[in-house]
């Protein structure tokens, strides 16, 4: 979960506009998405959906993650929330 800054949604959505054409192509990336929060505009939310958890760690070491990750320090409003699951239905 990201939550821009307020006045800062549209570079949130810059910096993800490019991170998700870059992850795209990343070997093993079977999902990438973003998703505006109905309830809080401010606020988007990530799907990914990996071919397993050694190609999810490769890609948090990429030049394209790591720099929207630097980033996001100057874009949100607090830390991202990352929640991991496994799919059981």
């Amino acid at each position: 979960m990201l939550k821009a800054q307020k006045g800062k949604f549209d570079e949130l959505v810059g910096v993800l506009e490019e991170l998700a054409r870059e992850t795209r192509q990343e070997a093993g990336a079977l999902q990438y998405g973003f998703y505006r929060n109905q309830e809080d505009p401010n606020t988007i939310l990530s799907f990914e959906e990996w071919q397993d958890t050694d190609v999810e760690s490769a890609h948090w070491k990429t030049p394209h993650l790591t720099s929207a990750v630097e980033k996001f320090k100057e874009i949100l409003d607090g830390e991202p929330i990352v929640y991991k699951s496994h799919k059981i239905i």
